[in-house]
């Protein structure tokens, strides 16, 4: 589920002839007919998740959707991912429409429409234009090595200036949308050569040079299919559709076919999960806390085979895919109950502090401990990941903030860093980086959120160049660390002595709340992660070959 070294060596059925699978993986589809056939209501995967109640203060759960079938998948894909294939072609360099209206942030609603099939104001240069044109003919003939080769040579071109025909006249955003054309593009014929893992490194790039534009996040979301990566392909996927919605898409099919399609992926993603189980429960105004008590005991009712650990995410607000046309909009709680205690409990730690610290960080402070350190990610570390990409699948605003899931990324890639695996950690870094530039067009975020965003994708860029120094990221990480030996500290003592130390009972002062964080039932304070963010960096593009 996670990322693979090497390209697979079979393209993902979208790109095949659409064909409906003999059988499903072991144990996943045993539990979808049981559950069927037991009846259960509410199934967001036709597995085992399952809204708490039938009822809520904002009407009834819709009855579960029915599982899509695989030439659905193939239908959409072939319908949204390659819609610009032969309409929205930049190598003549005269202006064009898109195929489907691009996605921008509400700031820019005035402002003309552009996607990276848009050449509007942009004319190429003529090396370029000349790659561009051979490169699609090869598109056209279905020769997508060929192809791949010519697009790989026109990036090289805008890596050397060579992007527009009037240098003097364009600007960065223009270059942009054009590498992030070129991109997309190369995501394409990877993904038509059946290689979703060299798909998935230009997915990221396309991404971070145009964020706002719906189908550069669903072409990721097939990348992540191919690898088999399901709950990662259904956060693209309601990435996508989040913003086709408030760009005012003008297709409601398309709205349609991007719902069903993130559907498929988180009924993917749980049909082959063992370690853990999800329920989720509807949840508009009523008290929190009462609520997720009451999700936390019946999801003990329901699934008692998941019970060493169970906890309901108290930081996020989640989203079902399916269609309720009584409840647009409807918000729940997702809990999830583990068979392992101790990876339940690390999961819990790990997506509901402020400040995380990955699960087996502290194992790689030592060098002597590498191999421990590989031993915890192959048994333990895997599984956790698989849990933490599940809770995304489903939940856009995170209340610890904006860059949560970025940061959360930011530690695996650090964590692949110390395991020496350059690949995986470059992979990460890339996906963590396309998280951040998009963040501004899925939510308003304050001027101190803003400040960490940008310091956060600049020490991206500068460990994806290799350069080293002192890091507004490097400083979190030691923050979290410190905050956590803390916490393990209080916990000895709490465990260890019960004496109060006198002159002490009543002390309770808090420093600026915007400079510091209180850690849980102490008067012990840490920085806040925002107070540690510096002003903006100049955004350096850099195009590697493929």
């Amino acid at each position: 589920m996670f990322l693979q070294q090497e390209p697979s060596s079979r393209a993902p059925e979208a790109w095949q002839e659409p064909k409906e699978p003999k059988e499903r993986p072991q144990g996943g589809a045993d539990r979808a007919s049981r559950k069927r056939k037991a009846g259960s209501h509410g199934d967001v995967s036709g597995t085992k998740a399952e809204p708490a109640a039938a009822e809520s203060s904002s009407g009834t759960v819709p009855s579960p959707p029915p599982l899509i079938p695989l030439s659905r998948l193939g239908e959409i894909e072939a319908e949204l991912i390659c819609a610009d294939e032969v309409d929205t072609e930049l190598e003549s360099g005269e202006p064009v429409a898109p195929a489907v209206p691009p996605a921008v942030p509400p700031a820019a609603a005035q402002a003309p429409a552009q996607g990276p099939g848009d050449s509007r104001g942009l004319r190429a240069g003529a090396g370029l234009r000349a790659a561009l044109r051979d490169g699609s003919a090869r598109c056209r003939q279905r020769d997508f090595a060929a192809a791949a080769a010519k697009f790989s040579t026109a990036l090289e071109l805008c890596s050397e200036g060579f992007a527009l025909e009037d240098a003097l006249k364009s600007s960065p955003d223009d270059i942009s949308r054009l590498a992030s054309w070129i991109e997309s593009k190369l995501v394409i014929c990877y993904l038509k050569l059946g290689q979703p893992g060299l798909a998935l490194q230009h997915s990221h790039r396309s991404i971070i040079q145009s964020p706002s534009h719906f189908c550069n996040h669903l072409r990721q979301a097939a990348c992540f299919r191919g690898l088999h990566r399901y709950s990662e392909a259904a956060r693209s996927a309601m990435v996508a559709q989040c913003l086709y919605v408030l760009a005012e898409g003008a297709a409601p099919d398309t709205s349609d076919r991007l719902q069903l399609y993130w559907q498929a992926m988180a009924q993917e993603a749980l049909s082959e999960e063992v370690s853990f189980s999800v329920l989720y429960t509807p949840f508009e105004k009523e008290d929190k806390a009462d609520k997720i008590k009451e999700a936390n005991k019946t999801f003990a009712e329901k699934h008692p085979d998941y019970v060493q650990h169970i906890f309901t995410d108290p930081h996020g607000i989640h989203l079902l895919p399916e269609k309720a046309e009584a409840h647009p909009g409807q918000q729940y709680l997702l809990t999830l109950g583990f068979r392992d205690k101790e990876i339940g409990k690390a999961v819990e730690k790990f997506v509901t502090q402020n400040l995380p610290v990955f699960p087996g960080q502290k194992i790689t402070l030592s060098p002597s401990m590498e191999e421990e350190a590989e031993t915890f990610w192959e048994h333990t570390g895997k599984r956790i990941m698989a849990a933490m990409a599940f809770l995304g699948s489903s939940r856009i605003k995170d209340e610890r903030g904006p860059c949560a899931r970025a940061i959360e990324q930011l530690h695996h890639a650090s964590l692949l860093s110390h395991l020496h695996r350059g690949e995986e950690q470059a992979q990460v870094m890339a996906q963590a980086m396309a998280e951040l530039a998009t963040v501004p067009y899925l939510q308003r975020i304050s001027q101190e959120d803003d400040k960490l965003l940008q310091s956060l994708m600049a020490d991206a860029m500068d460990i994806l160049a290799g350069r080293t120094g002192e890091r507004v990221w490097t400083k979190i990480q030691k923050v979290a660390l410190i905050e956590e030996f803390l916490r393990e500290g209080e916990e000895h003592y709490l465990k260890a002595s019960h004496v109060q130390i006198p002159g002490m009972e009543n002390i309770n002062w808090t420093p600026r709340r915007q400079k510091y964080l209180r850690l849980e039932n102490t008067n012990m304070f840490i920085p806040n992660p925002r107070s540690l963010a510096t002003g903006p960096k100049k955004r350096r593009i850099v195009f590697a070959k493929s």
